[in-house]
């Protein structure tokens, strides 16, 4: 898949370069989505942070599972910034091509998560008054999170076919490819404990009490590749109608389905769908 990768990189630079070309337009776009199922384990993890203090615990009894609360279920978060040049070949007047970087940030490229909970009877409290029985029970969990993330920066390159042009409002779509290395990588890894006491009776009311406490390690890992090979479609939007100064501005919205390709030194090469949006500012020249 990586020389796939590469060789759709130089199709779209050998198919620009080759002609005569002149710069067009200039891009800039933000955009966020997922990257994809990427559910690791702890043999991973161990790999990833062989110091770690946190692994050297029993994990034997715990229930995984494959996404933290404040994530998709099953993916890793992505964001995206990028500039780029469009490029006009006389020979293709209908294509653009679209050359520049882009950043990338994975959040958890790679994760893994898992539970443990028991619950006991705590003890038995009886009213000196009434007689009557309260009775204490504590559930006692205990929880990791591991995380490997990094921050990419990619040469991005992309075909565009543009369906009316000429109007206000147009569409576009075509076939892109990113290449590019990461330049922090890191793995994170926390673990934390904390128990729950209920009390009950024959009657309304509860007792409720909660405490816990953590711990949380922090590494770095070696830099590694990063590609994936996406879909561009959007719709663009034209900012100026009558008055000069706005004509040459646009505004698109894109989204950018994808097949993603991540290589994590020691763990190996990951290939996962996914799905991104970008909204640009499109700046004819």
């Amino acid at each position: 898949m990586k020389k796939m990768t590469l060789i759709a990189a130089f199709i779209i630079s050998g198919a620009a370069f080759s002609q005569n070309l002149k710069i067009s337009e200039f891009h800039i776009s933000s955009g966020s989505g997922n990257g994809g199922l990427q559910q690791g384990s702890i043999a991973d993890f161990k790999v990833l942070a062989p110091s770690s203090t946190i692994l050297t615990k029993d994990f034997s009894q715990f229930q995984t599972y494959g996404y933290p609360s404040f994530n998709s279920p099953g993916m890793y978060q992505s964001s995206s910034y990028s500039l780029q040049l469009g490029l006009q070949c006389a020979k293709m007047p209908k294509v653009t091509f679209r050359v520049g970087i882009s950043h990338i940030g994975n959040f958890g490229a790679l994760s893994a998560h898992g539970s443990f909970s028991e619950t006991a009877a705590y003890d038995t409290l009886t009213s000196s008054q009434t007689g009557q029985q309260t009775f204490i029970d504590t559930t006692h969990t205990k929880s990791y999170d591991m995380t490997y993330s990094n921050q990419q920066i990619r040469l991005d390159g992309a075909m565009i076919f543009r369906m009316f042009p000429e109007k206000r409002w147009s569409l576009h779509a075509g076939l892109g490819a990113s290449l590019g290395m990461s330049y922090r990588a890191n793995t994170d890894i926390r673990y934390w404990e904390y128990s729950s006491g209920v009390g009950y009776y024959q009657g309304p009311g509860n007792n409720y009490n909660n405490y816990g406490s953590g711990t949380s390690e922090s590494f770095k890992n070696k830099n590694s590749l990063g590609a994936s090979l996406y879909i561009p479609m959007g719709v663009d939007f034209g900012i100026g109608k009558k008055r000069s100064f706005w004509m040459p501005f646009h505004l698109y919205l894109e989204a950018r389905p994808s097949l993603n390709i991540n290589s994590i030194s020691g763990i190996g090469t990951n290939f996962s769908p996914g799905m991104n949006s970008a909204l640009g500012l499109r700046i004819k020249i």
